[in-house]
């Protein structure tokens, strides 16, 4: 059970660790508020991730290749990267955007922003239908609740893990840099989060035809 359980949180870190649209908008928030704001946001993405694990692993991957779901997932992934990276940049050329002291930000509003990306991320869904289904094939998971269980509390700690280290990451960054380098640094996670709608949309089109 303990190898079963090293898989999930190395399967966990692996998956969160390229850099993606939940860790611009980490970098993003972050740097805006602090700590909490950042952790927020990684907290909010493992509604989305846990969701997607439990698709793949109840066998339900079959469900997010149905036409109509991928089409409206995709447009909503696009439509959401888009609206962030617009507001990231905009932000960007606001003189009072950076605070050398944590400012508020609602508390929802980072949690739903992190937890709304991972939802309607295709990527994640694509993640999780390729690799859920090989741990499936593997035996490494389904073969007992128990088992199970393990893997999906393995895959929890690990992502609980690295929300903290980003969160941490994000906060102990802010305390070096100038108000001209935070707005580069908020324009360039705009600018991603924007290239990264844009790519997705391009991909989505780009299967249609």
């Amino acid at each position: 059970m303990l190898t079963t359980a090293i898989a999930g949180a190395i399967i966990a870190i692996s998956f969160s660790a390229p850099p993606g649209p939940v860790a611009m908008e980490t970098i993003r928030r972050g740097l805006r508020g602090g700590f909490r704001p950042a952790l927020r946001v990684q907290l909010g993405s493992i509604i989305g991730d846990m969701m997607w694990c439990a698709i793949a692993m109840l066998g339900l991957a079959p469900l997010a290749q149905v036409p109509w779901l991928r089409l409206a997932l995709g447009m909503a992934g696009v439509g959401l990267l888009i609206c962030l990276g617009a507001m990231g940049i905009r932000d960007s050329f606001k003189a009072s955007t950076f605070e050398t002291h944590e400012i508020g930000e609602t508390k929802g509003g980072a949690f739903r922003s992190g937890m709304a990306i991972s939802m309607a991320n295709p990527m994640a869904a694509g993640y999780w239908l390729s690799v859920g289904g090989a741990l499936l094939a593997a035996g490494a998971v389904g073969q007992s609740l128990a088992q199970t269980i393990t893997f999906v509390g393995g895959f929890l700690g690990g992502v609980f893990v690295w929300a903290f280290v980003m969160a941490f990451a994000v906060r102990w960054g802010k305390r070096l840099i100038t108000p001209s380098f935070f707005r580069v640094v908020n324009f360039a996670c705009g600018a991603a989060l924007l290239v990264f709608g844009i790519g997705l949309a391009s991909q989505m089109f780009g299967n249609m035809t």
